[in-house]
């Protein structure tokens, strides 16, 4: 029987959490024994999750964190390295940049003290030198490519992400391989329109779901809404989440007369549910791997504007599927929002569209895919 140890970042319930808690939870139990380790930070909504899981045992590891401090990422060496040694499993798969980096050194380490085979499997959920700031992507590009010698199997969830790390020699083809992510649409338990906006208190034209990272890109969208606000149009956007990012964008909706237009609700348990509330959902990060929540919008068949990053121009083709914009742009939001307000029929093409291309994004394919790799 073989051992595998999932480490993840942190222990709310993202798109990389979603991932472990799918390829942790499908694992055949007479066959693997499974450990889902995270770090402090989070709500610790993936071991809530995974509690009702007898064959999964669950690991808080207090000094792996987002964004460490030298000692702090030093300690969370030394964490997993113990973690390692006290369950000597058959395979390590990292999931998410500090967990793939902190967690191939202390691989690394293990394997030099032990002489016992590990294979080191890790999932890129987006480069994060991808992300913005100059400083920081030469940070996370360096110790990506320092660090993945220590890497066995590169999953990456895009073709752009694949051509990133070649383009940026960070492993060979032979080590990179592409698995989309893949939901099961019958797992989703959407509520209907009118009472998911009762649950919620109000009834927007516009959602989204999101952590509030930097990297969501949801102050192009509150400035979308002041600009359609300053054209006349009176419309409500609700956003799903919560994150580091709050006082900033509560900062934006006040200094913007937002308040009655913008309503941030915080974190919802299986927040999909509520999708069906929404008139037109809106995605507009900077940076993303293999968004879930894009599928869920898809199944749920809510016509979808998206930025094209990451998998996403892979998962909606423009104007048939989704609409598309760039990045970093609020006024092409602004043009995309008023295309399908003014145009139900638009809507309704694009949401039976997407629903469609579900097909080729289906859990069990991502399942049978990786665990060939196991």
């Amino acid at each position: 029987m073989k051992k595998i140890i999932y480490l993840v970042t942190q222990s709310d319930f993202g798109g990389a959490q979603k991932y472990v808690f799918e390829l942790a939870s499908n694992l055949p139990p007479d066959q693997y024994k499974i450990i889902v380790a995270a770090g402090s930070e989070g709500d610790g909504e993936l071991f809530s999750r995974l509690a009702d899981f007898a064959n999964i045992k669950t690991i808080k590891l207090k000094n792996l964190k987002r964004l460490p401090s030298i000692l702090g990422a030093l300690r969370a060496i030394k964490e997993i390295e113990k973690l390692l040694f006290a369950e000597k499993p058959d395979i390590l798969h990292l999931n998410s940049s500090a967990a793939g980096v902190l967690g191939s050194l202390a691989a690394k380490k293990y394997k030099n003290k032990t002489c016992l085979p590990l294979r080191v499997i890790y999932t890129a959920h987006g480069w994060a030198f991808s992300e913005p700031g100059f400083l920081k992507q030469k940070i996370y590009l360096f110790l990506e490519k320092i660090t993945a010698k220590y890497k066995d199997i590169f999953i990456v969830l895009s073709e752009k992400d694949k051509q990133m790390a070649l383009k940026y020699k960070i492993a060979p083809l032979k080590k990179i391989i592409k698995i989309y992510n893949g939901i099961n649409p019958v797992d989703l338990n959407f509520l209907e329109k009118q009472e998911a906006r009762k649950i919620l208190g109000v009834s927007p034209a516009l959602g989204n779901i999101a952590n509030f990272y930097k990297t969501k890109g949801l102050g192009y969208l509150i400035e979308a809404m002041y600009i359609l606000q300053q054209q006349g149009k009176d419309i409500g956007l609700v956003i799903i989440g919560d994150g580091p990012e709050r006082k900033s964008l509560e900062k934006q909706i006040a200094k913007y007369n937002l308040e009655k237009n913008v309503f941030l609700l915080g974190k919802k348990t299986k927040a999909s549910r509520y999708l069906k509330a929404f008139d037109i959902f809106v995605l507009p990060s900077v940076k993303e791997g293999f968004p879930f929540v894009i599928l869920e919008a898809m199944s749920a068949e809510i016509p979808i504007i998206a930025t094209t990053v990451g998998a996403i121009p892979e998962i909606l083709e423009n104007e048939k599927s989704g609409i598309l914009v760039p990045p970093k742009n609020s006024k092409a939001l602004v043009g995309a929002i008023i295309e399908l307000l003014d145009s139900p029929q638009k809507q309704k093409n694009l949401a039976e569209n997407a629903k469609q291309k579900l097909a080729n994004f289906s859990l069990s394919q991502t399942l049978s895919q990786t665990y060939s790799l196991y």
